[in-house]
């Protein structure tokens, strides 16, 4: 037998978690999917939040993701882990099939998060041990540290000027040459003290906190250099995870997130989408956490408006 809510959500980040808080509280019978074994996504690899409100003292990612797991429990959601989606039916009627069960929803809300592409090299994954993908996360981490920053994405380089202005050096590694750094932007990093490295791939990184170590490679004579600091930060592009609700017709646009108006609402009626997966301006936890209470909100009132009808 098919299992009826008023609210389905599809991802137990920050943002779907607090999408789950507001509206178990606004009594929805609310049901939150989750396919990693606990709930949280990239916020639980967090070593430290130092930016959360109400956390003066810091908090790991995975306690404040406990912390409002449990609060989404003891409102009255269900919060179901290792429970992937893998087909959505988006008609009249909202369906949602796991690899467990099948669950119908008078609304659908998509906080499924995006991850980073990555660089591929050896250690990248070593997350929390000295090696971020967020700068604006572990900016406290970071603070009076010798850091290196390598990327292929144009941010690459604006990341490296914005922690020049707090990290006690930095280096900047242009993977593979893959960014085109202009004049103004060489003048910028030759002002903030940043060492640009060119020239070389980036393969392995090594070392335990404080001294980390990044293994790169010439690309003129295959030589390996060594650079050593406190905190690697690693910046690729980021990909949101949204293959499945392609498939079931939800619009993205060219960056890959899902297209959404300002109140969350996709383009098929009854389905809204928060957080990282609708804009990757919201890829930090207080603004996913905020925008998915506010998504929440207006689902709430849809699901409201729909049982006047």
């Amino acid at each position: 037998m098919r299992m009826m809510f008023d609210i389905v959500i599809v991802g137990a980040g920050p943002a779907g978690l607090a999408a789950g808080i507001y509206s178990a509280f606004f009594e929805m019978q609310t049901l939150i999917l989750e396919s990693d074994k606990e709930a949280g996504g990239r916020m639980s690899v967090a070593r430290s939040i130092a930016n959360y409100p109400g956390f003066p003292d810091k908090v790991s990612g995975r306690e404040l993701a406990s912390k409002m797991a449990r609060q989404a429990h003891q409102a009255g959601a269900e919060l179901h882990t290792s429970e992937k989606v893998v087909s959505l039916s988006l008609g009249k009627e909202i369906c949602v099939e796991t690899n467990r069960d099948i669950y119908n929803s008078k609304v659908l809300v998509l906080a499924t998060g995006a991850g980073m592409k990555g660089l591929g090299l050896q250690g990248e994954t070593w997350i929390g041990d000295g090696v971020s993908y967020c700068s604006q996360c572990n900016e406290s981490l970071i603070r009076e540290m010798d850091t290196i920053v390598i990327g292929n994405t144009e941010r690459t380089v604006d990341e490296a000027v914005h922690l020049s202005e707090i990290a006690a050096s930095v280096r900047l590694v242009n993977h593979a040459e893959a960014v085109r750094i202009g004049v103004r932007k060489r003048q910028q990093l030759q002002k903030n003290g940043v060492e640009l490295i060119q020239g070389f791939v980036g393969e392995a990184i090594k070392g335990k906190p404080p001294h980390k170590q990044l293994v790169l490679r010439s690309s003129r004579d295959s030589k390996l250099r060594k650079v050593t600091a406190n905190i690697i930060l690693v910046v690729s592009p980021t990909v949101p995870f949204v293959s499945v609700l392609q498939k079931a017709g939800i619009a993205t646009h060219r960056a890959g997130c899902i297209s959404v108006d300002e109140f969350g609402r996709t383009n098929i009626k009854g389905a809204f989408a928060t957080g990282s997966c609708a804009s990757m301006a919201k890829d930090i936890v207080p603004s996913c956490v905020g925008d998915g209470t506010a998504v929440a909100a207006h689902a709430c009132l849809y699901v409201k408006n729909e049982m006047r009808l």
